[in-house]
């Protein structure tokens, strides 16, 4: 038998990019997610969890095996950065109907495996009616918004705060559409940072995008290919 020890698998740091918000620092993550160093926190937002579930119990063919592909990802982030906290910005769920057996025992799996990790979920609106759910996964639920160092975790970028506190939220899906040689376009998952609120890009599958369109002085940055890139206006946003 061999009774050589395995390796540690090695996560080398992750692409990203560093922006100043409300006298914080943020790294943007090429995997959608925000770390928050202060904190030592993650923030992600919609991750939508079941609803390929949902799509296949509707008899919508779509490929198995999302959760584990998202769970994963986030595991890879919490061992680069060493994060012991993450902040869910709504919709972690997608549907507060059914799903399937094996959905949740994933989750229960995987938190399991992060239990020293605490989990807060800012309740959004895909979310409402699966607390017991939440309670079984171990996560603090909070409404909106939810204040932290200053900063107000939402769900809704238009929930009201008071004068001065910036917000970080989801539920829109931002994406921006970059035009390229020969007027080929693309979507393109983006942060988009406006003056009072940043907006974080979907962190799930089959989640679809929306167009933004930046204002004079706004922030956006695409993720793709593994890359955070700051766009402008003359870099292509259409």
């Amino acid at each position: 038998m061999d009774n050589e020890a395995k390796a540690p698998k090695v996560y080398p740091i992750m692409n990203y990019l560093s922006v100043q918000i409300a006298d914080q620092t943020f790294h943007l993550m090429a995997d959608k997610t925000i770390y928050w160093p202060l904190q030592r926190a993650i923030l992600l937002a919609d991750t939508h969890f079941g609803k390929a579930a949902t799509f296949r119990n509707r008899g919508i063919p779509v490929p198995v095996g999302t959760t584990d592909v998202m769970l994963d990802r986030l595991t890879d982030a919490i061992a680069r950065t060493d994060a012991n906290q993450i902040f869910f910005l709504g919709d972690f769920v997608h549907s507060y109907t059914r799903y399937e057996t094996d959905f949740e025992k994933e989750l229960r799996q995987w938190r399991n495996s992060h239990s020293n990790i605490t989990m807060t979920l800012v309740m959004g609106n895909h979310d409402r009616g699966q607390r017991a759910l939440f309670h079984q996964l171990g996560l603090k639920v909070v409404e909106e918004p939810f204040l932290v160092e200053g900063l107000a975790l939402c769900h809704y970028p238009e929930t009201p705060v008071s004068k001065g506190v910036y917000k970080l939220a989801g539920h829109l899906h931002p994406s921006i559409r970059i035009v390229g040689s020969g007027d080929r376009t693309e979507k393109i998952p983006c942060f988009h940072f406006g003056a009072g609120v940043g907006v974080l890009p979907a962190y799930g599958e089959f989640t679809g995008t929306q167009r933004v369109t930046p204002m004079s002085g706004d922030r956006v940055f695409a993720v793709a290919e593994g890359e955070v890139i700051e766009i402008t206006t003359a870099a292509g946003i259409s």
